[in-house]
């Protein structure tokens, strides 16, 4: 977070089309106020008062141009009114993004989201463990503030919401925990989460720091290695699960900002030949040639790329105490995350006959910026998985091992 800096024209992308860009109330006066010329008519003209449900933080709106462009967007891919008046004049949105806020026990929390490219390149690549530095900064410093969570508040008292930072400690420590692949760290931490959620079930709360403590010893001891090992690949079953959540793609309408991410699923279906008359065995076999020859070899020495994403997918959505109903939801939703990334990325690697970094950021940016960006989308996908009964840890088994 310290290191990041917007790179401008440099980026091969840009955060100025297909958003809803509001306005806040104290900028919507600023340009008002302006005299700066060659920006006043362009002011008046595409920044407009939200009549519906206007907030100090909602006040105004840009009105974008039909393509999606942000009508303050210049050939060079820079913002004219950053150019002119300066970077106090930005939106509140503007500003801050990519940048996320949530405030846990009165302590602020700053993340990103993925779908910037340079932050992209700033977690994902570092083979360093993730660190969460804390620092003191001004309270006048502008924040987007996701959520808010309070654990000691009296309604937590029997939730499992008091217990979220030894949860949290739990799930980034064995996340982080090398001794283990990828593939293992999240069998384990699905087995862990699907014991935790049987306690809230069963309204026993209070076993949850006996449960983390019996977790450590098991990882510590290497307990389950032999189990782990055991538990078999069924390629067949995670393309078939697969192609059910890129069939419901083509239900969603896609904004132009993800445009980016249709010509990665391109290249995916393209790499496995994927068509309506495709047979399954011809694709699994194709898949599991790809994961073989190019993604495995590539991953077993920049596994901590994949680290880093579900590690900033941990911190940054509160797991596991997100989901309304229940922390194995909260996993299930990690799951079905890291497999989708993994699934395009195997598929993308036969098409570009390679898998680097490039790639990998090309994906994750637009991933996120058309699926998590698009609650629609991944809800949809989420219920038609519960719909159909694949909400089960042998089911999340099936998705994660390959």
């Amino acid at each position: 977070m310290k290191n990041f800096q917007c790179i401008g024209a440099k980026c091969e992308d840009n955060c100025c089309y297909g958003w809803k860009v509001s306005i806040d109330n104290e900028t919507y006066k600023k340009y008002r106020k302006t005299n700066e010329s060659s920006l006043k008519f362009l002011l008046n003209s595409n920044v407009t008062r939200n009549r519906s449900n206007p907030s100090p933080q909602n006040y105004a709106k840009i009105r974008m141009k039909k393509d999606g462009d942000c009508p303050f967007l210049e050939e060079d891919k820079l913002c004219k009114i950053h150019e002119k008046l300066g970077p106090q004049f930005l939106s509140k949105v503007c500003r801050i993004y990519p940048r996320l806020t949530n405030i846990v026990n009165g302590i602020y929390e700053k993340s990103a989201t993925l779908s910037c490219p340079e932050i992209a390149r700033l977690i994902l690549l570092n083979s360093n463990a993730m660190e969460f530095d804390e620092i003191e900064e001004s309270v006048n410093i502008d924040n987007n503030i996701v959520s808010q969570l309070y654990t000691d508040n009296i309604k937590y008292a029997n939730k499992v919401k008091k217990y979220f930072w030894k949860l949290r400690i739990f799930s980034i420590s064995l996340l982080q925990n090398r001794k283990y692949s990828i593939t293992n760290r999240l069998i384990i931490l699905g087995l862990f989460i699907k014991n935790i959620q049987e306690c809230v079930n069963s309204e026993k709360i209070k076993l949850i720091p006996s449960i983390i403590q019996k977790y450590n010893n098991i990882i510590e001891n290497g307990d389950l290695e032999e189990y782990l090992n055991s538990i078999p690949a069924n390629l067949n079953i995670q393309v078939e699960l697969m192609k059910e959540f890129n069939d419901q793609r083509f239900l969603t309408r896609f904004s132009k900002n993800a445009q980016s991410y249709i010509n990665c699923v391109i290249e995916f279906l393209k790499g496995m030949e994927y068509t309506d008359k495709s047979n399954i065995e011809d694709i699994v076999k194709l898949y599991r040639e790809s994961y073989l020859d190019i993604y495995e070899p590539f991953m077993k020495d920049h596994e901590y790329i994949l680290e880093n994403l579900l590690v900033n997918h941990v911190f940054s959505k509160l797991f596991s105490i997100n989901s309304k109903e229940g922390v194995f939801d909260d996993y299930m939703k990690l799951v079905i995350y890291y497999s989708l990334i993994k699934m395009l990325l195997i598929g993308m690697a036969v098409y570009n006959k390679k898998l680097d970094e490039n790639v990998i950021i090309r994906l994750v940016y637009s991933f996120s910026r058309a699926i998590e960006h698009n609650n629609v989308f991944f809800n949809n996908t989420f219920k038609l998985f519960k719909q159909n009964g694949y909400n089960t840890m042998a089911y999340m088994a099936i998705l994660i091992k390959n």
